[in-house]
């Protein structure tokens, strides 16, 4: 029998029984267990990520995450505020595996660029999350921390203050859509599902077709108007950005 402690007659108090299973109807819908952890922030940002990286941010949502950890949405709001604030966590959370290294003055332009290509990773590692940081400013510890440290490169590089406080915000604003336009892949002309180099083979064909006494200028750019993969024209516009840089270092 059962008594109205809860403990089972004949059981000592240090013996575990199992679980008692869960009928069918009462499992997910998807078959996937509930992640049984303990509620922190810590553990819904994780959630979140998860959340995230499977629904994309248009199918995220508090409801969502709470499913994910096995609670109440209400749950939560213990730890955050709501979706804004969980946002702004996840993305600090993806913020603090930036390393940023001590100031190489020497080397500072190559530390810029290293940075933007981390960051580029960075924003990869999570499905929208390079959607999720344009036009929001990163205002979390592990993002103030980096751009304090950051900025140190800058500055102990020659980089004038004004110039160094508005770069940073630019450099992630460059890495940030560039991130986000490839996440969406190459979009057909023509609304078909086509691979990406039929695309740009349909692109090369169109210019090639314009009248050249037109259009003699595209014509003079013609071989370099769909050449250079995503990774090549990533450099090619981080070299720009820095060396327009290191125009102003002193």
């Amino acid at each position: 029998g059962v008594r109205f402690d809860g403990r089972v007659v004949g059981m000592e108090p240090d013996e575990r029984a199992e679980p008692t299973p869960e009928p069918p109807w009462a499992q997910r819908p998807d078959g996937r267990p509930a992640r049984r952890v303990s509620l922190t922030r810590e553990g819904i940002v994780d959630a979140a990520l998860v959340v995230l990286d499977r629904e994309g941010l248009d199918g995220f949502s508090m409801r969502a995450v709470a499913e994910e950890l096995g609670t109440g949405a209400g749950s939560l709001y213990w730890h955050v505020r709501g979706k804004e604030e969980l946002l702004n966590l996840m993305v600090d959370r993806v913020i603090g595996a930036l390393e940023v290294p001590d100031p190489d003055p020497p080397r500072w332009q190559e530390q810029a660029k290293e940075l933007a290509r981390v960051m580029r990773r960075l924003m990869k590692s999570h499905r929208d999350l390079a959607r999720l940081t344009l036009g929001r400013i990163p205002l979390g510890p592990n993002a103030v921390d980096a751009n304090e440290r950051i900025l140190a490169i800058l500055r102990e590089g020659g980089v004038p203050d004004r110039t160094a406080a508005w770069v940073v915000d630019l450099m992630s604003l460059y890495v940030g859509a560039f991130a986000f336009e490839e996440s969406l892949g190459l979009a057909s002309p023509t609304g078909e599902d086509l691979p990406p180099e039929r695309v740009v083979e349909m692109i090369g064909e169109y210019f090639r077709s314009l009248p050249p006494d037109r259009f003699p200028n595209t014509f003079a750019v013609l071989p370099y108007l769909t050449a250079g993969d995503v990774d090549e024209r990533f450099e090619f516009g981080l070299d720009v950005l820095v060396r327009g840089l290191a125009g102003r270092a002193e």
